[in-house]
C-alpha cells in the first residue's frame, strides 16, 4: 500500500495491519449502523433488514463494512483491493464482483453504493451509527484483521494459459455454485432449512450456438453433484430442461415441481473473458435468497475457484460431511480439454437421433486426452446403449462396446452411481442377467438416491421380469424427483399396462401425451390399451398418428400393422408388414417387431421364427420387456416353443 493510502488510512479510519486494526477494533464493535431499512451488526456480522438477515459472503459483507464506515468518502479501488485482498493479488473485477453483490443485497441499484468513474465507490444513504449494548458487547471476544473483522486468508493465484478455459470454468462454477447453493439450502435467508431446488437451465447469453454445450453442461453438472447429497431433492435434467430456452416464473416452477427454491444462471463470454451470473430464488415469495456475478479472464479462473470455495466453507459453515464435500466438489478429471469434449459428448447424447455418433466421437476424444476419465467412459457406454436401444446399431454391435466402457468406468472409479446403472441396463437387455441387474441398480441408488435415470431403468427391468407393481412403486419414486418428465411418466403407463391395468393406462399416457405430443412410447402403449379394451377407432387413430410423427420407424409401421390385423383388415397389415421386410433388408429391424405382427395375424410359425432370430440377434425390446406378460403375446403363451424360449432369456413365465 502507498504512503499516501497509509495516510488516508489513518485518517479516514481505513486499516491495513493488525496492529491498526487493533487500536479500533473494540471501539467498532461497540457501532451499529443503521441506513434506510437495514442495520449492519459487525460484532455479529449481520445485515438485517427488518429483523431478517441479508445473506453476503464474507467478503462482501467486509466490503459493506468498509463502505459504510467511510459514508460519503470516494474509497479508491487500489485502497479497497490492498485492505480486503492484503499481499495476494487480484484483479479488479474481483472488487466489482463484490459490489454487484451488494447492490443485488441492497436492491438492486445504486441507492446506497454509487460508482465514481475511474476512481472507485462511495456509500451515499444517510447512516446513523448506534452504541451496541455494553452488557452483549462485554461477553463478545473479538478476532480482527486489518477491517476490524474476522479475517480469511487467501492464497497467490495461480495464472492458467490453456486455450480451454472455456471448459474448465463449467467446472469451477459447478464447484463454487454447488456449495453456495447448499449453504443457502440449508441456511436460508432466516435460518429455515429449503430442503428442495430446482436448477433451471443456464442461459447461453452470448447466443452462439456453439458453446451451448457449455452453459447445458454446467447445469447438468450442477444438478449431479448437488443430487448426490441425501437430504436434499433436486429435480432431475428432464424436470430442468423443460424450461430451456422459455421465461420462467420461479413461483410457478415451484408450484409445478413441488420445490421451495429455484437456481438460475447466465453465462456471456467476451472475448477471452467469461461472464457467469447467477441466483437462487424463493419460490413462495420470488424474492432473491442469494445472488452473485462471476467476471474473470480466462487466465484467472482457478484463482476464481479457489476465492469462492474458501470463502464459502470458511464463513458460511457448510453442514455437510467430509465425504459429501468430496462429492460436491469432485472434479473427474484434471484436463480442461478432456472435460470440454465430455460435455459435447454429454450435449449430443441427450440429442439421440444421430447425434449419437457424434456423442460417441467426442466420448473417445475425452478418453484420448484423459485415459483415467471415468465419467467419459460412461458417457461412451451411454451412447452405445441407445444406438442399440433406437436401432440405429445392432445390439450385437453396440452392447459389447457399451460393456466395456461401462465396465472400465467403473475399474476406474467404482462409486460412480451413473457407470452402475449403465452397467445394470447392460446385464438386463444383452446378458439377461437379471439378479446382476438388480445389484448394480441398488448400488447406484445407494451411492446417488437422487438420480432419476436409476430409477426409470430400473423401472424397465422390473417389468421385463413380469414385477410390474414394483416397477410402478420405482416409477413413482421416480417421478418425486422429475414430476413432469414425459418418458418417466411414459414408462409409468407402460408399467400399468403390463399390470392390465387399462384404464390407469389410458389416463396416464394421455398425461403423458400433453406433457410431450411426439413421445412415441406414451403412444404406443396408449394405443395398445385401446386395443385391449376394444376401442379399435381409437387405436387405429393413435397408431396412424405414431406413423407420421415417427416418420414411419419400424415399431410404429409394426404397431399400426398389429392393430389392422386384430381389427381384421388382413389386407392394410399385410402391406405395412410388407414394407418392414423391405425396410430389414437395408436397416436394422427389431425382430419382435416383426414377431408381434405375424402373432397378430395368427401365423404363428412365422412368429417364433422371428422370435428365435431375436434371441441370437439379444433383439428382444429392453431386454426382452413385456414378453412374460404383456397381452400381446397371449396367443402364443401356451405354445411350449414361448417357455423355451423364455427359459433361454433366464425368466420365467408366472404361474397361472
Amino acid at each position: 500500500m502507498s504512503e499516501e493510502t497509509r495516510r488516508r488510512a489513518a485518517t479516514e479510519g481505513l486499516h491495513d495491519s493488525p496492529a491498526l486494526a487493533n487500536e479500533t477494533a473494540g471501539r467498532e464493535t461497540l457501532r451499529i449502523y443503521e441506513f434506510g431499512p437495514f442495520r449492519l451488526d459487525p460484532a455479529e456480522r449481520k445485515l438485517l433488514r427488518a429483523n431478517e438477515i441479508v445473506a453476503l459472503t464474507p467478503r462482501a459483507f467486509d466490503t459493506l463494512h468498509l463502505l459504510v464506515r467511510n459514508n460519503g468518502r470516494v474509497l479508491e479501488k487500489d485502497e479497497l483491493i490492498s485492505i480486503l485482498w492484503p499481499d495476494t493479488f487480484v484483479e479488479e473485477g474481483s472488487l466489482s464482483n463484490h459490489i454487484f453483490l451488494l447492490r443485488k443485497a441492497l436492491g438492486d441499484s445504486q441507492a446506497f453504493i454509487e460508482t465514481v468513474p475511474r476512481r472507485g465507490y462511495r456509500f451515499v444513504g444517510a447512516v446513523r451509527q448506534l452504541p451496541f449494548p455494553d452488557a452483549v458487547a462485554a461477553d463478545k471476544p473479538t478476532e480482527v484483521d486489518s477491517l476490524g473483522v474476522a479475517s480469511f486468508p487467501a492464497k497467490v493465484r495461480r495464472p492458467w494459459r490453456s486455450r480451454a478455459a472455456l471448459a474448465t470454468a463449467a467446472v469451477t462454477v459447478m464447484a463454487a455454485l454447488a456449495g453456495a447453493g447448499w449453504f443457502y439450502l440449508r441456511a436460508g435467508r432466516s435460518g429455515e432449512t429449503i430442503d428442495s431446488v430446482a436448477v433451471l437451465p443456464f442461459v447461453n447469453a452470448s447466443g452462439d450456438p456453439n458453446t451451448e454445450y457449455l452453459s447445458d453442461g454446467i447445469t447438468e453438472s450442477l444438478i449431479n453433484s448437488l443430487s448426490q447429497l441425501p437430504h436434499l431433492k433436486v429435480m432431475s435434467r428432464d424436470a430442468a430442461f423443460r424450461y430451456k430456452g422459455k421465461e420462467t416464473d420461479a413461483q410457478t416452477v415451484g408450484h409445478d415441481l413441488g420445490v421451495r427454491a429455484v437456481f438460475k444462471g447466465r453465462v456471456t463470454q467476451h472475448g477471452d473473458s467469461l461472464t457467469i451470473d447467477t441466483e437462487l430464488i424463493d419460490t413462495r415469495d420470488r424474492s432473491q435468497i442469494w445472488g452473485q456475478q462471476y467476471s474473470r479472464k480466462q487466465t484467472d479462473i482457478f484463482g476464481l475457484q479457489e476465492e469462492i470455495a474458501k470463502e464459502m466453507a470458511t464463513a458460511l459453515r457448510l453442514r455437510l460431511t467430509s465425504e459429501e464435500q468430496n462429492r460436491l466438489v469432485r472434479n473427474y478429471t484434471p484436463n480442461p480439454e478432456a472435460y470440454q469434449d465430455y460435455l459435447r459428448g454429454r450435449y449430443f447424447w441427450q440429442k439421440t437421433g444421430l447425434g449419437l455418433n457424434k456423442g460417441v466421437e467426442y466420448f473417445q476424444q475425452a478418453i484420448a486426452k484423459d485415459p483415467g476419465y471415468a465419467q467419459a467412459y460412461d458417457g461412451l457406454a451411454d451412447c452405445y446403449i441407445w444406438l442399440a436401444v433406437f436401432g440405429f446399431s445392432s445390439p450385437q454391435e453396440a452392447y459389447p462396446k457399451a460393456k466395456e466402457a461401462a465396465l472400465k468406468s467403473l475399474e476406474i472409479d467404482g462409486a460412480l452411481a451413473e457407470a452402475h446403472t449403465s452397467l445394470a441396463r447392460i446385464k438386463a437387455e444383452y446378458d439377461w442377467d437379471w439378479s446382476g441387474a438388480e445389484t448394480e441398480f441398488q448400488r447406484a441408488l445407494q451411492l446417488n438416491p437422487g438420480y432419476a435415470t436409476a430409477y426409470l431403468w430400473h423401472g424397465s427391468v422390473l417389468a421385463t421380469m413380469g414385477r410390474p407393481e414394483e416397477a410402478i412403486a420405482n416409477y413413482k419414486r421416480g417421478l418425486e424427483l422429475d414430476p413432469l418428465s414425459p418418458i418417466m411418466n411414459g414408462a409409468l403407463g407402460q408399467a400399468f399396462y403390463y399390470a392390465r391395468r387399462y384404464d390407469e393406462t389410458i389416463e396416464q399416457e394421455q398425461k403423458t401425451l400433453e406433457l410431450d405430443p411426439n413421445l412415441g412410447l406414451a403412444g404406443s402403449y396408449l394405443a395398445s390399451a385401446y386395443l385391449q379394451k376394444s376401442m379399435m377407432k381409437e387405436a387405429i387413430d393413435e397408431c396412424e398418428k405414431r406413423l407420421v410423427i415417427t416418420q414411419r420407424h419400424a415399431w410404429a409401421i409394426a404397431n399400426l400393422a398389429s392393430v389392422y390385423a386384430v381389427a381384421g383388415r388382413r389386407a392394410d397389415a399385410r402391406k405395412l408388414l410388407d414394407e418392414l421386410n423391405e425396410l430389414s433388408k437395408e436397416k436394422f429391424v427389431p425382430a419382435d417387431a416383426m414377431a408381434q405382427v405375424y402373432t397378430a395375424l395368427g401365423e404363428k410359425a412365422k412368429a417364433f421364427e422371428w422370435l428365435e432370430e431375436g434371441y441370437k440377434r439379444h433383439s428382444l425390446g429392453l431386454g426382452g420387456v413385456g414378453l412374460i406378460i404383456d397381452p400381446a403375446w397371449d396367443p402364443l403363451r401356451s405354445d411350449p416353443r414361448f417357455a423355451d424360449l423364455i427359459r433361454r432369456t433366464n425368466l420365467e413365465l408366472p404361474k397361472g
